[in-house]
C-alpha cells in the first residue's frame, strides 16, 4: 500500500520510466521486480524510511542495473512528495553510494536523468556525479522516445572526495 501511495502521485513519476500507478496491482508488480533483480543479482533496491517512523516507507531508492563483470551499476531514486526537499534522498544515496563502492566494488556509479528533472541533477551534482551529455532519444518512455542526462561517479572520486 505505501509503494502504491508513493507511484500514484504522477509529480512523483513525472521522470519516471513507469505510469502513475492507478490499481495495487501495480505495486505488486514492481515489488516483484525488485524482488527479481536481487535474486538474479542484477540489482538491489532498498526502502527509505524515517528514523522515528521506521515501518513506513517514504521512498525506494538502489541499483537497477548491476553489471559486475564491468564493476559499474545504474542508481535510481523515488521519493513521497511530501518528504521532498529534506535532504532525505540525499542521505539515503550516500549510503548507496558506500555501499556499491564498497561491499559491491564498483568503480563506477551512473544515474540516468530526464533533462527537464532539476532537482535530480542538482542532488546528483551534490553528491559529486558529473555530467556526461545527453543521451538522445535514449529510452522509450510513456508512449515517446525521451533524451537522458547521463550522470557518473568513480571510485575514485569518491575516494578523494572523501579524504
Amino acid at each position: 500500500e505505501a509503494l502504491f501511495r508513493i507511484f500514484s502521485d504522477s509529480q512523483v513519476t513525472r521522470y519516471y520510466d513507469l505510469d502513475t500507478f492507478r490499481t495495487i496491482a501495480e505495486a505488486r508488480e514492481l515489488i516483484e521486480r525488485f524482488t527479481n533483480r536481487f535474486l538474479n543479482q542484477v540489482g538491489i533496491r532498498w526502502g527509505i524510511a524515517r528514523k522515528e517512523t521506521p515501518d513506513t516507507l517514504i521512498g525506494t531508492c538502489g541499483y537497477n542495473i548491476w553489471i559486475p563483470s564491468s564493476r559499474r551499476a545504474i542508481v535510481g531514486y523515488d521519493l513521497a512528495r511530501d518528504h521532498w526537499k529534506q535532504g532525505i534522498m540525499r542521505e539515503a544515496l550516500k549510503r548507496v553510494l558506500d555501499f556499491g563502492f564498497g561491499t559491491m566494488e564498483l568503480n563506477r556509479i551512473e544515474a540516468l536523468v530526464f533533462p527537464e528533472n532539476l532537482p535530480s541533477h542538482r542532488l546528483l551534482q551534490k553528491l559529486g556525479f558529473q555530467r556526461e551529455g545527453v543521451l538522445r532519444e535514449y529510452e522509450f518512455v510513456k508512449e515517446k522516445f525521451v533524451d537522458l542526462t547521463m550522470y557518473s561517479l568513480l571510485r575514485r572520486e569518491q575516494i578523494k572526495k572523501s579524504e
